[in-house]
């Protein structure tokens, strides 16, 4: 997860070591001008990277593309009448808006949905005394759960938007801190992570008394951390990625542990892991700190000390994965990168990986900067060239990843029709791309240090933050910053706009001599 490197740094947050390592189409509000606000002013460390513009050239061909348009109702075509607000009612109103329905489609609601996305802080939820690292909806988003630094597990009502406590939990064998957390498919159970060797398991509704355990004892290493963890769709097994090159399987029955080996020498981390799709409890990804994704099939994947069997490989990015979220269509997937990216990637097309001198160049792509406390290398920001062999469909830039692991993921396919990725910045910030454009949607100011875990609930345009400030922020829809940012962009866009001629003329014999 982290570099060998030891630097002295002046920031008082960061001599908590080990952080997470060892030793903007129609009627639609954007940014754009916030965004040229932020580039402007980059020579600020807490400003976001300056980025070159977005290249969708090979995206806006692919299958996921064409999926999220007709999804949020952005299909029609250029010869076709433009879509009105005022008529769409009317025709509501008509019985009219959606054959057979007296109703907008789904995909007219997730077209509305979308104007109305979280753009800033409403309220603070929690303060607390410590770095908070896990924030986390369950599917129904009636449970909101929350893990501190201080070792407690809170558990949220999050069904009416009043998240009220409903039980604190103390955590087991805490050591540094919860690291990860995942709720079961029936929402009844969590698993937690900590620095430890262990998977632990409790009842939403239970206490401390109740909690289980899973030990992994097949390792060659005494000191074990596991990053990341996923319950399996099925919810009889939990995965986890660790340091020493291991993908953990654990059995919530048998308690018993199997072991993937991603490397053959163990001095890679695995710092993220997802399942490919809910449907399928046996395709899983990992995320390794060289920057590769590794896939593997838990039903023929070969179980050693040295080297476990994968089904593909994906390289493209300059340093290590920090998170994986999947769209749960069994193709695509995202990661989150320290080389300052976030990239989508489909399953069916992997990285070429037997060409050696590929292999090599990575190798030497990878840098000795370490994310938990270096100023990020600058040549990240736009890299001149893609490694050879990436294989990705879509890159974003813009946001800042350093000091932990941050996350980063797909919006809720109910409500927005993934539409967007929102992902944890550095900076204190909330940063949401348009997933077909590239650009940054919103980016939501509110916390003070790096936000490492931020979830959307899945049904309301709501945006939970938790972030080493000590706070656990609500974000959400407020008209007035919509407003404004709207204007501030039409303002901008018509001081750029060239003088007529007679106002030229009449400003130069203005001029002073």
């Amino acid at each position: 997860m982290g570099n060998s490197l030891g630097i002295i740094s002046e920031d008082d947050d960061l001599f908590d070591i080990p952080a997470d390592g060892l030793g903007y189409n129609v009627i639609n509000f954007t940014v754009d001008a916030m965004d040229v606000h932020f580039r402007q002013q980059n020579n600020h460390p807490n400003n976001l990277p300056v980025c070159e513009k977005p290249n969708v050239d090979k995206f806006k061909y692919t299958e996921m593309y064409n999926e999220v348009k007709a999804r949020c109702s952005m299909t029609a075509k250029p010869t076709e009448q433009r879509w009105n607000l005022m008529q769409a009612l009317q025709k509501r109103e008509n019985g009219l808006a959606y054959p057979g329905s007296d109703s907008f489609s789904p995909n007219q609601q997730r077209y509305f949905s979308n104007m109305y996305i979280p753009n800033h802080r409403s309220m603070r939820l929690m303060s607390l005394d410590a770095k908070v690292f896990v924030s986390k909806f369950n599917k129904t988003g009636t449970k909101l759960l929350t893990a501190c630094q201080d070792g407690f597990v809170r558990i949220n009502d999050g069904s009416k938007g009043t998240y009220h406590l409903l039980n604190r939990i103390s955590a087991r064998d805490i050591q540094w801190s919860i690291t990860d957390a995942d709720f079961s498919p029936n929402g009844q159970h969590f698993a937690y992570s900590t620095w430890s060797r262990s998977f632990y398991i409790m009842p939403v509704d239970g206490s401390d008394d109740d909690c289980q355990w899973i030990d992994v004892n097949d390792t060659s290493s005494s000191r074990v951390a596991i990053f990341s963890i996923r319950y399996s769709p099925t919810g009889d097994k939990i995965i986890g990625g660790s340091n020493n090159s291991a993908v953990i399987i654990g059995d919530v029955e048998t308690r018993a542990t199997q072991i993937l080996r991603t490397h053959r020498m163990p001095v890679t981390d695995v710092n993220a892991v997802s399942y490919i799709n809910d449907n399928d409890p046996n395709v899983i990804i990992a995320g390794c700190d060289d920057g590769l994704l590794k896939v593997y099939d838990l039903r023929t994947s070969f179980r050693s000390r040295n080297l476990s069997k994968s089904v593909v490989s994906f390289i493209g990015h300059f340093d290590g994965i920090t998170y994986i979220d999947s769209r749960n269509d069994g193709y695509h997937v995202l990661s989150n990168s320290k080389d300052q990216s976030i990239k989508i990637w489909d399953m069916r097309k992997p990285s070429n990986l037997r060409n050696r001198s590929t292999a090599r160049q990575h190798q030497l792509a990878m840098t000795t900067w370490d994310y938990r406390w270096d100023r990020v290398p600058r040549e990240f920001y736009n890299p001149r060239k893609a490694l050879d062999g990436d294989s990705s469909i879509m890159t974003y830039r813009g946001h800042r990843v350093s000091k932990t692991l941050l996350r980063a993921k797909f919006s809720p396919m109910e409500q927005t029709g993934q539409r967007f990725i929102y992902t944890g910045c550095a900076t204190g910030r909330i940063i949401i791309y348009d997933v077909l454009t590239g650009k940054i949607r919103e980016a939501i100011e509110g916390h003070k240090n790096v936000i490492r875990d931020l979830d959307w609930h899945p049904v309301r345009s709501e945006i939970v933050s938790s972030s080493w400030d000590t706070h656990v922020n609500l974000n959400n829809y407020n008209r007035n910053i919509a407003t404004q940012s709207l204007k501030r962009r039409r303002s901008q866009t018509h001081d750029n706009r060239p003088l007529r001629r007679s106002r030229r003329l009449a400003n130069r014999n203005n001029a002073p001599e």
